[in-house]
């Protein structure tokens, strides 16, 4: 899965924490308040209390944009340990047992499907052996109980992973078709936007370090003379062109942050001082002027221009771009083939 379809899912599940601790926390304080103050069943009704206030001290962490891994174990821990406690302790004729079907569901949601099915299947063997134990013992009612119930309890669970899995699958092709250029497969104009707003997001952050090692910086690289390859050869070609530029533009950087940004113009974003940022243009620009293109029994040799511009905090996508063509331009307007930096003002690009 992409980094933004796990982000995604990270935010679902994090909004299920957040809401799923408040309504737990309340639920679980009224019958701690019910056991401790009508009931008399002091000790079920504290340990209720403290399950209680600890799930809605993980909606406060999560309300304040502060959740921690351990949350979300401990999250999942509470809830089992409050319903089985209470499903141990109580009469069976309470319907306390119940409660114990939410918990797969649960299971699946908070900590994935795997993760999910290995406590799903550890809590049963307990459950179901306290089931079988609490039943009355008159016409198989025992074996009835455990059998209604372990066919509901693993059907909840059943059903949760279904949709959970179609759920990512989902994510995932819409993920595709969003923020994956539909040729190439490389990342499209929409992702370079969403890196623009995390860009900028980060810089916001009071927290952020006040000096950076490296900056970021993008390389816009244009195929020159890329319409007479269609001309000369068909769109096809030009297309199988593309699609294997992208591909050895990926094979070379360390990441994944390559985008193709219009016709046949790529994007690299890369952290790096000012020369090295130059050097890996120009070992790129030579890597593709060596390389032939071998598409439908055609061998074709492209050269690129490319231009270098900085990313600056608070820098919209708009203003970027500005910069980064005037610089590619440049580029271009110098013969081609070449690599293009300098330090252009936002004022010097309009």
């Amino acid at each position: 899965m992409s980094i933004q379809a796990d982000s995604l899912l990270l935010e679902t599940r994090h909004t299920l924490h957040k809401w799923l601790s408040l309504s737990t926390g309340v639920i679980i304080l009224f019958f701690s308040f019910l056991n401790v103050v009508i009931l008399k069943q002091t000790t079920i009704g504290l340990t209720e209390a403290f399950f209680g206030l600890l799930n809605l001290y993980f909606f406060y962490s999560a309300h304040q944009g502060k959740i921690k891994k351990w949350h979300g174990y401990m999250l999942i821990t509470s809830l089992t340990v409050t319903i089985f406690y209470v499903f141990y302790s109580a009469d069976l004729r309470a319907g306390s047992v119940y409660w114990l079907i939410i918990l797969p569901p649960l299971y699946c949601l908070l900590a994935g499907p795997k993760l999910g099915l290995v406590y799903t299947i550890l809590l049963s063997l307990p459950a179901i052996s306290f089931l079988f134990i609490k039943s009355d013992i008159e016409s198989y009612i025992p074996h009835r109980s455990v059998l209604n119930f372990s066919l509901a309890y693993f059907l909840s669970f059943a059903i949760c992973y279904l949709y959970e899995t179609q759920y990512t699958k989902s994510s995932q092709i819409l993920h595709r078709m969003a923020f994956e250029d539909p040729l190439t497969g490389v990342k499209n104009r929409h992702a370079l936007k969403l890196f623009f707003d995390d860009f900028n997001q980060e810089a916001m952050d009071p927290f952020q370090e006040k000096y950076e090692p490296e900056v970021t910086r993008l390389l816009m690289i244009d195929i020159d003379h890329f319409k007479s390859v269609n001309d000369e050869f068909g769109h096809e070609v030009g297309d199988s062109v593309l699609v294997e530029m992208a591909e050895l533009l990926q094979s070379y950087t360390e990441n994944h942050h390559v985008y193709r940004i219009g016709g046949e113009e790529f994007l690299i974003i890369q952290n790096s001082t000012s020369t090295q940022a130059y050097e890996f243009a120009e070992s790129i620009r030579k890597r593709i002027e060596n390389n032939i293109f071998r598409t439908h029994q055609n061998n074709i040799k492209v050269t690129v221009s490319i231009g270098i511009a900085e990313l600056k905090r608070g820098q919209t996508f708009r203003e970027f771009l500005r910069v980064a063509d005037k610089n590619l331009y440049s580029a271009k307007n110098k013969g081609r083939n070449l690599v293009h930096y300098s330090s252009i003002s936002l004022t010097e690009a309009v």
